[in-house]
């Protein structure tokens, strides 16, 4: 192929890839709702106080590092929707300029400009570019660690091994995972370093990485406390490591075109030269697997630790690889075979083939990375259609999207009863409410799956008809105006109606040792083939702790029939006195997934969680 850039033409042309890359990803940082983690980080930096700050990330599962650098962002520039995310975007670039300038030192200048475009086409590194979360500074924090041991490992000195340490400190402050990329580098070296009698300053192996564990000292406390008060690991929904994870992982590293990475290897004599250059490979290739099988591995054998997104800082191995291969994609095999392949075919096959590659991640875009939920579409909503005086019984938790929103627009302005600073018992939900007997119409923006919500709702639709209606991900928004009572109709997906049994309204009175039952009415949608069940249990009002439960098969059903379910469940001797609910669920046994509960009749799948409130339980002393 034609020879690499120089030095003044590779500069220009980095910095216009840069400048694509910033328009990419600017035109998407608006186009998207904050969502439930980026709510949780402008709550995090919210106080003016460092000490909250610091105080929140402790209780949370992350190290502080970008949490402090989003608050001293924040208190120049605000916390818009913008101002956060823009922090996200420049990590993101420094990240894209370190691959460029790995690159070049790994193979090329050429090189360096593919892997650039390559990383920011790519689908999961523009995501996270616009996401005001810790993931874009960990790529960048990884790339800039590898790009600092390159130069440590060819002319140590001090300067050198203080820059790397300070790198691998920083990320550990900024995500745990940012640890096995370290871990990766620190093997490389220890499989490639040639040991000599004499070593100039900084030379030695262990000063970067006693720097980085001297840096790292003050918040191991932390971290150790966070990692046994989650011993069932982050807060994200727990991810099997199994072929349908890989799958995932393929996916989202590679748009689903990995099978176009590879081919420059088959056609080229990228693998050759990768051969040669084996400390090049190996480094790569450390850094591209090791996080993601140590993290698949505790996963599958240890405790809940894997999430797709915390590979991100793998990536830029990924594209380095890649921008090899396209690299030396000159038809070498068909030259071993005598055949005679100008230079310039090469040159534009991997001309072509990058562009395609551009191209391809960019339309798959949207395809893999899906919208997030339209927070700010739908409180504006409300907004528009509530009245100033119409009373508004909110329970909106800080950290939320909702909340966030609140701040942004005024959701709760004018007459609002807030409940989200404790838990209520039925009795007291009921006394709230009755609180604005008075007033035409009343709002109730509470979040679905607590008992708090249905007691509200089941107090509200005694005497009133709901009005406005909607809802979306963990929260409904109902007006109910004066009028026709009694509208609520509930149906678990499209397979079953809940058609009569205690409601949320009523309250059961007993005591441990006893028995209570209750009789239900399930109608049939459609076929049941007996795959479904049902469980009845009795939980504390956080809803997060069991007290009793009954479980049992529906059985196989016609579409219409009618199902007459009657579960007892025992109030266990040992059960303290205090206030409980019965809850109603149906699963699938086979995958043991829940299924939603929807407002029934609406037009418009209104899904209120996946649990159905029956009745309140006072367990008496």
């Amino acid at each position: 192929m034609a020879a690499s850039p120089t030095g003044r033409y590779w500069t220009l042309a980095a910095a216009l890839i840069l400048l694509a890359a910033f328009g990419y990803v600017a035109g998407g940082l608006l186009a998207d709702s904050l969502w439930d983690d980026e709510a949780w980080s402008a709550w995090a930096v919210r106080s003016p106080y460092l000490a909250d700050t610091l105080a929140r990330v402790r209780a949370d599962v992350h190290p502080p590092l970008y949490f402090l650098l989003l608050d001293g962002w924040t208190l120049v520039a605000g916390d818009s929707p913008l101002a956060l995310r823009l922090p996200s975007a420049w990590f993101a670039l420094t990240g894209l300029a370190a691959a460029g300038a790995a690159g070049a030192r790994l193979f090329d200048r050429r090189a360096g400009l593919a892997a650039m475009l390559l990383l920011g086409a790519s689908g999961f590194f523009v995501y996270y570019a616009r996401e005001a979360r810790m993931y874009s500074l960990l790529l960048a924090l990884a790339t800039l660690a590898a790009g600092a041991y390159l130069r440590w490992r060819a002319r140590p000195n001090w300067r050198r091994a203080l820059a790397y340490g300070g790198l691998l400190a920083g990320l550990f402050y900024t995500h745990y995972a940012g640890l096995l990329v370290a871990l990766a580098l620190a093997l490389h070296h220890s499989l490639t370093r040639r040991w000599r009698r004499a070593r100039p300053a900084g030379r030695g192996a262990p000063i970067p990485y006693l720097l980085a564990a001297a840096l790292a000292l003050p918040w191991l406390p932390a971290a150790l406390e966070q990692l046994r008060a989650n011993p069932g690991g982050p807060l994200a929904a727990p991810v099997a490591t199994d072929w349908g994870t890989l799958a995932a992982l393929a996916l989202v590293t590679t748009g689903g075109w990995g099978g176009l990475l590879l081919l420059p290897f088959a056609l080229g004599s990228g693998l050759p030269r990768l051969r040669w250059d084996w400390p090049a490979a190996l480094l790569l290739g450390l850094w591209l697997l090791l996080p993601a099988a140590l993290l698949l591995a505790t996963n599958a054998w240890l405790r809940p630790a894997f999430q797709v997104r915390y590979v991100l800082a793998s990536l830029p191995a990924g594209a380095l690889l890649a921008a090899c291969g396209l690299r030396w994609l000159d038809f070498a095999p068909l030259r071993w075979l005598g055949l005679a392949v100008p230079p310039a075919l090469g040159t534009a096959a991997a001309a072509a083939l990058l562009a395609a590659l551009v191209i391809l991640n960019v339309q798959a875009y949207a395809g893999i990375w899906p919208g997030k939920p339209p927070w700010d579409e739908a409180i504006q909503a409300v907004i528009a259609a509530r009245e100033p005086l119409e009373p508004a019984i909110t329970d909106l938790a800080p950290y939320s999207p909702a909340a966030y929103y609140d701040r942004q627009r005024g959701l709760r302005r004018g007459i609002a009863l807030d409940l989200s600073w404790r838990l209520h018992t039925a009795a007291e939900a009921r006394a709230r409410v009755h609180l604005l007997d008075g007033a035409p119409s009343v709002w109730a923006i509470l979040p679905v799956n607590t008992a708090k919500t249905w007691h509200i709702a089941a107090e509200l639709d005694r005497t009133r008809a709901p009005g406005y209606r909607a809802a979306l991900a963990n929260l409904i928004f109902y007006r109910f105006d004066c009028g026709r009572p009694g509208d609520l109709r509930f149906r678990f997906g499209d397979h079953l109606r809940f058609a009569g049994g205690p409601g949320a309204a009523e309250q059961l009175t007993t005591r441990p040792g006893e028995t209570v039952c209750v009789h239900l009415r399930l109608e049939a949608l459609a076929a049941l083939d007996g795959r479904y069940s049902a469980g009845l249990h009795l939980v504390d009002l956080t809803g997060a702790h069991m007290i009793a439960q009954w479980d049992g098969g529906l059985g196989a059903a016609d579409a219409g029939a009618v199902l007459t379910p009657a579960p007892c469940l025992g109030i266990p001797l040992d059960a303290p006195p205090g206030y409980y609910h019965l809850e109603w669920v149906v699963y699938d046994w086979r995958t043991v997934e829940r299924l939603p509960v929807i407002e029934d009749g609406t037009g418009a799948d209104l899904v209120w969680g996946d649990v159905l409130v029956l009745a309140a339980v006072d367990v008496a002393g």
